[in-house]
């Protein structure tokens, strides 16, 4: 009985590896296309179209297919500087959205450990946990959104803590 199953050669190999390289270069080539639309979509979104809306004096435009443009206000947020964002936080009663998150390095055959609380590990097992206090993404940025519109709030919401970008921003709805 002989073996019919072909091994792969040298040139096919080689070609494979070229198809690869050029792929990755493609890849790397739409990503760089990518930003630079998402860049121009966000100067049309956000400068170009509220302000020629503003100067023309409209909140919203129905457009030809029954599409609307409309201006809405947006907040965006993400925590720059945590231990100023959390005391403030803390400091103005609003720390219900802080959430602590505890990672456990475990090894391997390690699972029945990970139901014991984290003193217990650091106590009995030398296990450190790392703890991190997070806000979520979207809920900072209602939360932040919420702040900008309550004048306590907003006096003394330490904005660059919070790294608070806010606009306008034009959207178009379909019918």
């Amino acid at each position: 009985m002989s073996d019919t199953t072909q091994q792969p050669d040298l040139p096919t190999l080689t070609a494979k590896a070229e198809e690869l390289k050029d792929l990755d270069s493609l890849v790397t080539e739409k990503e760089v296309e990518l930003a630079a639309l998402k860049f121009a979509r966000k100067e049309l979104t956000e400068i170009e179209i509220p302000t020629l809306m503003r100067e023309i004096g409209i909140e919203s435009l129905e457009l030809t297919g029954g599409s609307k443009i409309a201006i809405q206000e947006f907040v965006d947020a993400r925590i720059k500087d945590p231990v100023t964002a959390f005391e403030w936080l803390r400091e103005t009663n609003n720390d219900s959205i802080i959430k602590n998150q505890i990672t456990i390095n475990l090894g391997r055959n390690e699972d029945s450990m990970a139901d014991e609380i984290i003193n217990k590990l650091k106590r009995e097992n030398g296990i450190d946990a790392e703890v991190k206090v997070t806000v979520h993404n979207q809920t900072l940025k209602a939360f932040c959104k919420d702040a900008l519109s309550n004048a306590d709030l907003a006096e003394t919401l330490p904005r660059e803590a919070f790294g608070i970008y806010q606009g306008k921003r034009a959207k178009i709805s379909q019918k």
